[in-house]
């Protein structure tokens, strides 16, 4: 009887041990969790990395193209044409 006790007390902290130790189930889920965070924030990068190879290739090949960027991100204008600055005001919510 004593040792039915002293084994079953040996077996219970092996199971606490594996579940709430330093590389229990628990931080393993938790590490698997992080990890497919990681991963889909690599995959949007790697989309953005196409889009910006796509927009260099046309910046290289297309004159109008690379102008049109240029006016755009230094906010230029050609002589008579008028530039409308549109806000979005969810851009803007945020920011405050």
């Amino acid at each position: 009887m004593r040792y039915a006790i002293i084994f079953t007390v040996i077996i219970c902290a092996i199971v606490f041990y594996i579940i709430f130790g330093h590389n229990g189930v628990l931080k393993y889920n938790e590490l698997v969790t992080v990890r497919q965070g990681y991963e889909e924030r690599l995959r949007e990068m790697e989309k953005e990395i196409e889009q910006k190879k796509r927009e260099l290739e046309l910046a290289t090949k297309n004159q109008e193209y690379l102008e049109g960027i240029i006016r755009r991100e230094l906010g230029l204008q050609k002589m008579g044409e008028d530039v409308y600055i549109i806000e979005d005001n969810n851009t803007k919510d945020k920011a405050e």
